[in-house]
């Protein structure tokens, strides 16, 4: 039988022993998975039937919203327990999620000691490198010995998230360096830490954006990376599950930019998540780029006599349009992920877009080659000679596949180019490239595919 189902059993049959038995066998991070396949109220009797400090290893593999929804049905007393328990950072997310009634509730609930941390991680941006990081880790001197030191991370161990990297601080708590765990295990226990410490101080402002925290985490390959405030003073860390927590995040919130996606992600999921907010996130923008998708039925509807006349050209009119919204959405693809790894500046503009306006030309030529040899192939073999009179108005057969090649080849280019122009020209006005991404582009695209080739058309057919 499948997790899942064996949880639920267990429940709908008030088996509490079974239910614990299963959870004890279970890694945390998989019975929280099998948790969130219940509904509300099979949740909240999981809740009731494990003991606090089970309910908190699982709670720490949840969603903050959905923590905060299930801490929301719980005695005070076990709300209490279970938030001592779970870590500092996710305290403090779980709190941003609450209900703005049970926010000042759930800190006045916390010890001393926890309120003032979470308090002081509430006051930073939820997206910022102070509101991703943990205040557990551990810090030495740079004039202990390894034997001191080791007696000092005794006393803290439990406390400390990671202590794969310690830090050596100074009186005012200013980064000195680092020492590693195999450090202190592989010296002599009179050796002084200011011997074997790493002098490295690579840190980040708690003001900064998570992403530049995950930039640097990724360039420096890093275990853990330190916050420190305006005074260079280490404040915390952020350790490597948060990294890929917030690497997750940018990876979705530019992915759903790039699908004209837009406002607060709702962290329960899709299937948890109320369609009026899937609704507000997705309506605007849809309605705007339909706007502007009407100028495609101008442009068309200007060129009317020409179709009228030559109906054959409307054959090729998807094929132009859709080639030119794809190769400009790779181009915007490839900018934008090379930026975000900061392979390049809005300053290399020039190169970038003289580099894709080249790739550009080449797929285009070939492109525009093969289709309309392909053309000239199969409108000898599949058209009679009659239908192909009524449907070119008795132009050159030769004329009009050179039409659909050139107007091929200038779409691939001009999308291509717009493709890598316009995420740069957005970067450089501090705005998000990943807004102007696929269906911006597409939409430019169409209308710009429409002109060109009709142009074309016209002036190729001289009509």
């Amino acid at each position: 039988m499948k997790i899942p189902e064996a949880i639920k059993n267990a429940l709908a049959n008030g088996d509490e022993s079974r239910l614990q038995a299963i959870c004890e066998e279970l890694h945390p991070a998989d019975a929280a998975a099998a948790f969130t396949t219940l509904d509300e109220n099979l949740q909240l009797r999981f809740a009731q039937y494990l003991d606090n400090e089970a309910l908190s290893l699982i709670t720490g593999f949840l969603p903050a919203p959905e923590t905060a929804d299930l801490i929301a049905g719980l005695k005070k007393e076990d709300q209490r327990a279970i938030l001592e328990n779970l870590p500092d950072d996710v305290v403090a997310d779980v709190i941003q999620e609450a209900d703005k009634n049970l926010q000042r509730t759930y800190v006045e609930l916390l010890s001393e000691k926890k309120k003032y941390v979470a308090e002081t991680l509430l006051g930073y941006p939820e997206d910022s490198a102070g509101g991703r990081m943990t205040t557990a880790f551990a810090t030495l001197r740079e004039d202990m010995t390894v034997r001191q030191a080791i007696e000092a991370l005794e006393a803290t161990k439990e406390d400390a998230e990671i202590l794969a990297r310690i830090y050596v601080v100074d009186e005012e708590n200013h980064i000195l360096g680092k020492v590693r765990l195999r450090d202190l295990t592989f010296n002599s226990r009179s050796t002084a830490i200011k011997d074997v410490m790493d002098r490295e101080k690579l840190a980040i402002r708690a003001r900064d954006d998570q992403e530049e925290a995950l930039k640097m985490m990724v360039k420096y390959d890093m275990i853990a990376l330190p916050v420190i405030d305006n005074d260079n003073r280490l404040l915390g860390i952020i350790t490597h599950d948060d990294a890929l927590e917030i690497q997750e995040e940018e990876s979705t919130e530019d992915l759903e930019k790039a699908a004209a996606i837009f406002g607060e992600r709702d962290e329960e999921g899709y299937l948890k998540s109320p369609v009026l907010s899937h609704f507000k996130r997705r309506a605007l923008w849809v309605f705007f780029l339909a706007i502007v998708a009407i100028l495609s039925g101008l442009v068309i509807f200007h060129y009317e006599n020409l179709l009228e006349r030559v109906f054959i050209l409307a054959v090729y009119m998807p094929m132009i349009v859709a080639t030119g919204g794809n190769t400009g959405a790779q181009a915007a693809t490839m900018v934008i992920r090379a930026m975000s790894l900061g392979e390049f500046t809005p300053s290399e503009f020039l190169r970038v877009v003289w580099k894709e306006l080249r790739i550009g030309l080449a797929l285009g030529a070939l492109l525009g080659t093969l289709i309309g040899l392909g053309s000239w192939l199969l409108i000898k073999v599949l058209i009679s000679n009659e239908t192909l009179i009524a449907m070119t108005d008795n132009h050159n057969l030769a004329e009009l596949v050179t039409v659909v090649g050139i107007a091929l080849t200038l779409q691939v280019a001009a999308s291509t180019f717009i493709g890598a122009a316009l995420p740069m020209l957005a970067r450089a006005i501090n705005l998000d490239p990943a807004v102007v991404a696929s269906p911006a582009i597409t939409t430019i695209v169409d209308v710009l595919g429409l002109l060109i080739y009709f142009s074309i058309a016209t002036s190729i057919l001289g009509l």
